[in-house]
């Protein structure tokens, strides 16, 4: 009824004449007083046809899309459009619109980046036990990185030239063109239409 009011207005209503339409209407004073007109008025919030710009209502033609929070709330009503409400709230939990293609790859996606640390991490265990020498283990880690498109950036070690753009001081700050010492090497990963540095090397003066 309150919707039916605020579209034949064609304008902005507060709730003291929403209220005065009701009773006009036949709605006894105590449905329009505290606790009586907050279910009402929690209704007008979640009408995606009404804006509410305290303290006025007013009804727009384009219905808005609902928050998730919103859409949840829609749903325990038992408000129509239910699937979409439900796509709706499914996508505010990933963070944006449900596409179950994209969320398979984006698993799949996670499931190689796993396995591929989990395949280092193994190798490198079992070099250790062998006791391979350090040089053979780094050389053996860079190949096996390199598989996933990354290069690295300096080595530990060396001496090189502080740029701040590349670089991370270990701590304090380092002015450009600096002699430093690599203390962790960097990465940067060959993408297919870029090259990202994901991994800033670390060095301390």
């Amino acid at each position: 009824m309150v919707a039916q009011i605020l579209r034949r207005a064609g304008a902005a209503m507060t709730a003291t004449a929403i209220k005065k339409e009701l009773a006009a209407g036949g709605v006894a004073k105590a449905d329009l007083d505290e606790p009586g007109w907050r279910p009402v008025r929690e209704g007008l919030a979640l009408h995606l046809n009404v804006v509410v710009e305290k303290p006025w209502y007013s009804w727009t033609a384009d219905p808005r899309t609902p928050s998730p929070t919103e859409a949840l709330d829609l749903i325990a009503r038992g408000r129509p459009r239910v699937a979409e409400l439900v796509e709706i709230v499914r996508g505010g939990l990933d963070g944006g619109p449900v596409d179950r293609e994209e969320a398979a790859r984006r698993r799949q996606a996670d499931i190689d980046a796993v396995r591929a640390l989990a395949e280092l991490a193994a190798e490198v265990e079992e070099l250790t036990v062998n006791e391979v020498d350090a040089p053979v283990l780094i050389r053996q880690v860079r190949a096996w990185v390199k598989r996933s498109g990354l290069e690295p950036v300096d080595r530990a070690g060396e001496e090189t030239t502080f740029d701040r753009k590349r670089h991370t001081p270990i701590s304090g700050s380092i002015r450009d063109g600096a002699s430093v010492v690599v203390v962790r090497p960097g990465y940067i990963w060959k993408a297919p239409n870029e090259d990202l540095l994901v991994v800033r090397p670390v060095v301390e003066e």
